[in-house]
């Protein structure tokens, strides 16, 4: 599948390939130019990929409330939260973003190799309206985004976490960088017309840097530190789960026994960790990286992992097998940028 933007990234001599089903640009110049330019400035990320789902009706809210995590009665028109929809097991169906257009109106914000099942999902309980293929998705990131995008809108009034809808198109105060930020959801004829304008003031960049930013920020990425596999507890998410109300998954997760938890890892020698990667203290594993690159803001190979509860501790001193060879690295806490 391609996205509206497709022969703009082509036209841009982007890298292109495949992610969720989907064509998408992995980076333009580089991926550690990219990061730092967002790091830096302002970069500019085309992410109709994403899923966009509305479910609307008198009895919306009450059903988002028993499908999902985190508390909804705590929305309020305007404001976004991040949560979890999650099955019988207790593990993770998708994380999602929720945004309250108002008391009987809802967008979710989906993973792009969720949408389907997420719509298959909540179909069970409410009709939902799938609007992923008529609108688009962008995410304008870094710290010169505010001044960039109030050329367009009169964003400098919106908080991290709310939104405001201008003439249809909504633009949110949310971002998968660590940086302030904004992604903004529009018809493909106005989004593609920002998407030009907003090229012409921003670094374009792929999803190689937004790879390597969300691991920075230490935000979660579907497959990797959430999935039906994982428990938001275990991915070290409790905050945006609320056991004083009733939902779908409760009862699994007050009876499973957590073991392992999401923790950080940064090399100390050169290297970069991957995915499947295992880690030691003496010969005995005691996690696993679910999520590695190297740093181009801290010039080091850094990771998120799954470490045996006995084990997580801030500055511990560990080995980490690279391709057959043992690197020095050490336990700590993310995320490794601050925003």
């Amino acid at each position: 599948m391609k996205t509206p933007f497709y022969n703009i990234h082509r036209e841009l001599n982007a890298k292109i390939s495949e992610f969720a089903g989907w064509e998408m640009p992995i980076f333009y110049s580089s991926i550690r130019e990219e990061v730092l330019a967002v790091r830096g400035a302002c970069g500019i990320f085309d992410v109709s990929h994403m899923g966009r789902i509305f479910i609307r009706g008198p009895s919306a809210k009450d059903t988002l409330e028993y499908l999902t995590t985190n508390l909804i009665s705590r929305l309020s028109p305007g404001k976004v939260q991040y949560s979890m929809l999650i099955n019988q097991r207790g593990t993770v169906i998708d994380d999602i973003t929720v945004y309250m257009m108002d008391e009987e109106n809802f967008m979710l914000c989906v993973n792009a190799a969720n949408r389907q099942k997420v719509v298959n999902w909540l179909s069970k309980y409410h009709p939902v309206e799938d609007l992923s293929e008529s609108t688009v998705q962008i995410a304008l990131q870094g710290r010169d985004s505010p001044k960039l995008l109030s050329e367009f809108f009169p964003v400098e009034g919106i908080k991290y976490y709310h939104f405001e809808v201008f003439d249809n198109i909504i633009v949110s105060r949310t971002g998968y960088t660590g940086e302030d930020g904004f992604e903004i959801y529009a018809s493909l004829k106005e989004g593609t017309e920002l998407f030009k304008q907003l090229l012409k003031r921003a670094k374009p960049c792929g999803l190689g840097a937004r790879d390597v930013l969300r691991i920075e920020a230490g935000l979660p990425l579907y497959g990797h530190e959430v999935s039906e596999e994982i428990t938001p507890f275990e991915a070290n998410l409790d905050r945006f789960v609320c056991m004083q109300k009733e939902f779908i998954g409760k009862q699994a997760l007050m009876e499973n026994q957590v073991k392992r938890k999401l923790f950080g890892l940064e090399l100390l020698e050169k290297g970069v960790p991957r995915e499947g990667y295992k880690i030691y203290v003496s010969d005995t594993t005691i996690g696993v990286v679910s999520s590695g690159t190297y740093s181009p803001t801290f010039d080091r190979g850094i990771a998120l992992c799954f470490v045996d509860l006995n084990f997580r501790k801030e500055g511990l001193e560990v080995d980490l097998e690279v391709r057959g060879k043992r690197l020095k690295a050490r336990l700590r806490s993310y995320p490794f940028v601050q925003r």
